[in-house]
């Protein structure tokens, strides 16, 4: 009997919650449909602010950084009113789940969260040092890709003398990592061309800390992995596949043995995981360009023939599905089209009719993943988790060049190459990029990254930002620099945000896992 007594009482807030995820997906234009309105005014008891309630809960689930300003504005309300409001949302369990939980922002909040936690937007506003929460470590020296959306430089190279000394400074930054920090390896430029590699993950293994690594599985042959045991220390390696056949994977590349070479590296790779490491998660991002689509659905296909290669125990574990943001492809200003020797652009930025179109894609998708290989993990993107959801939803969160922070968010995230140049923006951290070097916080010599942090931030340098300058960021920067902008709105403004995130006593750390992230 107690059982059914406490089915009773759940079912109908399972039935609440399903009503107003599905109004959360909807665009709000100050109607509620009936069901909705009573439900919310249940929860307040006061039947005259209903409407105004269901606008800001509507808002922060779909665009976490919506600003008190914006609220104000759009409610037409006097600042003790709005501070009302926010009391009654605050105060609320339900409220506070839909804002978090179920609406087409929730993979926004789940990363701006832990930033507001631990209070670090409120120090980039005020200046105050903290070190760097992500650390991105970008050892390579090469790339043998000519990617369409790629932002660097494609004729430039690092000179081989740097790498030694290079790859004693990331181990140094390494072995001086706070406990809140994390870490990825990435580029830049191919990680794996960088021979060294090994023994810096080895070193971060000693250390006790945590290593993803992101590679364009090109150079990771038996071959390599044989001579190189430390990347069986990694915690999760992630290829960025950029093709599901022949023709497409060229079509992106520009490098005829991309394809097969690739494919057979990760079939190798996975047998050799399964015997070294099998804690070790092993997954591919796919870029969702205008030109590819369609192949999406060939993904599947892909995935299911590796795995059926690997005898020996799991495949492929997870999946990342990421829209590019234009980096290059986007702004094609006067000084990206002069760069000597980029063998074209891709067309950039996708329509809201491809993305329609993408609504149709990601449903079938879904429906023959969950059949077919049900227990790889497939994660949305930023802008994909709305289309994964087979929603429209919102613009992306981007802000324009002019929007970007003057100094950065160093306290939030950089990007380290092997000269040891500190990267405010990790699009930015290209060798020789044409309008990087003022994204630059300094270069690691005479003063460790903590010393150098601290004089860039004291310093309250200004960068001189231009509207093309936002091809520098990723989603993430976009992200984090709307986080900033809209804590320096309502510090300014005087009034709180009524999402309820308690503050951390000790500073805890950011996840730097893909496949739960």
């Amino acid at each position: 009997m107690k059982n059914i007594r406490v089915m009773r009482d759940i079912i109908p807030k399972l039935v609440r919650v399903e009503v107003m995820k599905d109004w959360l997906q909807s665009e709000y234009h100050m109607f509620l449909p009936e069901e909705v309105h009573n439900i919310i005014k249940e929860e307040v008891n006061d039947w005259t602010i209903v409407e105004d309630i269901s606008l800001i809960i509507h808002r922060l689930s779909e665009m976490p950084w919506t600003t008190q300003k914006d609220l104000l504005d759009e409610l037409n309300i006097s600042k003790e009113e709005l501070r009302k409001l926010n009391k009654v949302i605050y105060n609320n369990d339900f409220f506070q789940r839909l804002i978090v939980k179920e609406g087409l922002g929730r993979k926004y909040w789940n990363t701006m969260i832990p930033y507001i936690k631990n209070g670090v937007n409120e120090k980039v506003v005020n200046y105050e040092y903290q070190y760097p929460f992500r650390l991105a470590l970008f050892p390579g020296l090469s790339c043998m890709y000519y990617c369409g959306f790629c932002g660097r430089n494609q004729n430039a190279k690092y000179k081989g003398s740097v790498m030694k000394e290079g790859n004693q400074r990331f181990k140094d930054i390494i072995s001086n990592m706070p406990k809140h920090s994390t870490l990825s390896i990435s580029g830049g430029l191919e990680p794996l061309t960088n021979s060294g590699l090994s023994d810096i993950i080895s070193h971060a293994k000693s250390e006790g800390v945590r290593v993803p690594l992101i590679t364009n599985g090109h150079m990771l042959t038996s071959k390599y992995l044989q001579r190189n045991p430390g990347i069986w220390d990694l915690d999760s390696l992630r290829i960025s596949l950029y093709g599901v056949d022949e023709e497409s994977t060229y079509f992106v590349t520009r490098h005829k043995k991309a394809y097969q070479l690739v494919k057979n590296n990760m079939i190798e790779f996975l047998k050799l995981r399964n015997e070294n490491n099998p804690d070790l998660k092993f997954g591919l991002n796919y870029i969702i360009l205008p030109e590819n689509i369609d192949t999406l659905l060939g993904l599947l296909d892909y995935v299911n023939e590796v795995n059926s290669q690997v005898d020996n125990g799991r495949g492929v574990d997870f999946i990342t599905i990421r829209e590019d943001f234009g980096s290059v492809t986007e702004i094609n200003d006067d000084v990206d089209k002069q760069v000597e020797g980029r063998k074209y652009h891709l067309e950039g930025l996708m329509t809201d009719e491809q993305r329609t179109r993408l609504i149709d894609v990601f449903k079938e998708f879904n429906e023959r993943k969950d059949k077919e290989c049900p227990e790889i993990h497939v994660d949305f993107g930023y802008a994909m988790v709305a289309l994964g959801d087979g929603v429209l939803g919102k613009p992306l969160a981007r802000v324009s060049g002019e929007q970007m922070r003057k100094s950065g968010y160093p306290q939030m995230s950089v990007a380290i190459d092997s000269l040891g140049d500190v990267f405010l923006y990790r699009e930015a951290g290209f060798l020789d990029r044409p309008g990087n070097q003022k994204f630059v916080a300094g270069r690691i010599g005479d003063k460790d990254l903590e010393g150098t942090l601290k004089d860039f931030i004291d310093s309250r340098v200004e960068v001189n930002r231009k509207e093309s300058d936002c091809r520098f960021m990723d989603s993430y920067d976009h992200l984090m620099t709307l986080l900033v902008n809209q804590t320096e709105s309502d510090i300014e403004i005087g009034i709180q945000s009524p999402v309820r995130i308690e503050k951390e006593e000790q500073e805890g750390q950011i996840s730097n896992n893909w496949y739960k992230d």
